[in-house]
């Protein structure tokens, strides 16, 4: 259930995109003629730098120039949004990210009703005859967004609104080369997963999304365990799975060694998910100083499914991550960390 609520709420903020474009404005596509040899001189000639945002979560290459960042609040349905500006300018162009966060009830109402809301801006500020459509559906790593493509005195614009999970991005471009606009779109990415420390775990890890939290009973090798979870999800794939569990082992639990009883307790827990398929059965492996096993399979549904067991001192900790994206797994498995 809870999947399917994920689901549609993706569907709606999906539709929002459409409504929303119209933040910013420009005008109409039009031809633009350059010379390639030119065009290569003049994109050497700028110096470029990488801007990585923690609190946008997104990191872009943005050419050196005259730089702001500031707050814009817009009304959306009744409702204030503020979106958080980083904006670049110089001779040739301007370069912009600008983001804000969707609350639950503005993605509920539905692009119509967010259209109705902010009409009189659209009319000021857009030139309805100059845009075709209301843009070019397009994905950026997997997120839905749309490209709008168009020109300002005699400069090539484009706008790409791209929604990560809830969060809504506004990259735009307004310059005379078609090089520095490419490059600077091409360098924009997405940066969602964050670090999340768990004190009473004792542990830290990156994660997509906010966990939930809660205690879970397995019977694994014979004995049952109260294991505390806590458990992500990706809204861009909601039947991925991101989980560190741990539990507190007696001496008499250990009394053939660590390895036996991770050995165990994996094997255990592999022929419960019933894989179709065996990589890793407990393939030695280690966090620091402590020891561990690696467990690998695949599902039936496809999916990839990595295991990590760790003995620190009288805790066993098990990380696991399913999905069919390697390098989401690899990136939340070998993010975690004893704190």
């Amino acid at each position: 259930m809870k999947n399917t609520c994920v689901k549609f709420r993706k569907q709606r903020a999906t539709a929002l995109i459409v409504a929303i474009f119209t933040i910013f404005s420009f005008g109409g596509i039009s031809t633009i003629q350059a010379n390639p040899v030119t065009q290569k001189i003049l994109l050497s000639q700028i110096n470029w730098e990488t801007k990585i945002s923690e609190a946008g979560k997104f990191n872009v290459v943005l050419p050196e120039g005259e730089r702001e960042t500031r707050t814009q609040s817009m009304a959306i349905a009744g409702q204030s949004v503020d979106w958080e500006v980083l904006k670049v300018k110089t001779e040739s162009g301007v370069y912009s990210v600008s983001y804000t966060d969707l609350t639950p009830e503005i993605i509920e109402l539905g692009a119509n009703a967010v259209i109705d809301s902010i009409k009189d801006t659209l009319v000021n500020e857009f030139n309805w005859s100059a845009i075709q459509g209301r843009g070019r559906v397009i994905s950026v790593q997997g997120y839905p967004g749309r490209e709008i493509v168009g020109s300002k005195n005699d400069r090539v614009s484009v706008l790409r609104l791209i929604l990560a999970d809830q969060r809504l991005y506004a990259v735009m471009s307004t310059a005379d080369n078609l090089g520095n606009i490419g490059k600077f779109f091409e360098s924009f990415a997405v940066n969602p997963w964050q670090p999340y420390i768990f004190e009473e775990g004792g542990f830290q890890v990156n994660l997509p999304l906010s966990p939930s939290n809660g205690t879970n009973s397995v019977k694994l090798a014979g004995k049952m365990f109260d294991w505390q979870v806590i458990e992500s999800h990706n809204l861009t794939a909601p039947e991925d799975s991101y989980a560190v569990g741990y539990t507190d082992v007696s001496q008499e639990d250990l009394k053939n060694g660590a390895n036996a009883l991770i050995q165990s307790v994996g094997e255990s827990l592999m022929e419960q998910l019933q894989l179709k398929t065996i990589i890793d059965n407990g393939r030695k492996i280690s966090l620091g100083e402590n020891e561990g096993l690696a467990f690998v399979g695949i599902n039936e549904a496809g999916q990839i499914v990595g295991v990590h067991f760790y003995l620190v001192g009288q805790r066993l900790y098990g990380v696991s991550a399913i999905s069919d994206d390697l390098i989401n797994i690899s990136k939340f498995i070998n993010s975690f960390q004893i704190q």
